[in-house]
Order: structure tokens, then C-alpha cells, then sequence
């Protein structure tokens, strides 16, 4: 599943929201981690620290793909 990592401007971290929910009159957006940010909070760039509770939900979603680097 695809993300972006846009910035937060209520814990002023930079989460993974999944792309599906770029488009459409959406009034928040939830982040891998479940964080919730109104539409009006949310910066479309990836600045700032990186959510680590979003690292470790994206990167557990990657498909083992046999390269032995998870394992």
C-alpha cells in the first residue's frame, strides 16, 4: 500500500497517510499510527522527524521479498 509522509502540525512530526486518501473532500486524514489531523493541520511535505510508531507499520507492511535483509 502506498504512502506519503506529510508533516503534522498537531505533534509537529511527519507521518505515513495512505494515498487513497489524497483525493476527495476529506475533512482529516489518519496516519499509519491511527494519529488523526484535520485536513487544515496537515503540510503536503515531508519535513521534520519521522513518526517512528509509522516507520515500524509501513515497514512491517513490505513484502518479505526473499533478500534475506529481514531475517
Amino acid at each position: 500500500m502506498p504512502y506519503v509522509w506529510w508533516h503534522s502540525g498537531y505533534d509537529f512530526l511527519c507521518h505515513a497517510f495512505r494515498v487513497e486518501q489524497v483525493g476527495g473532500g476529506r475533512g482529516f486524514f489518519e496516519a499509519a499510527c491511527e494519529h488523526s489531523v484535520p485536513v487544515e493541520r496537515v503540510e503536503r511535505e515531508q519535513r521534520g522527524h519521522l513518526c517512528v510508531s509509522c516507520l515500524i507499520r509501513v515497514g512491517d507492511a513490505l513484502p518479505d521479498d526473499g533478500g534475506g535483509w529481514r531475517g
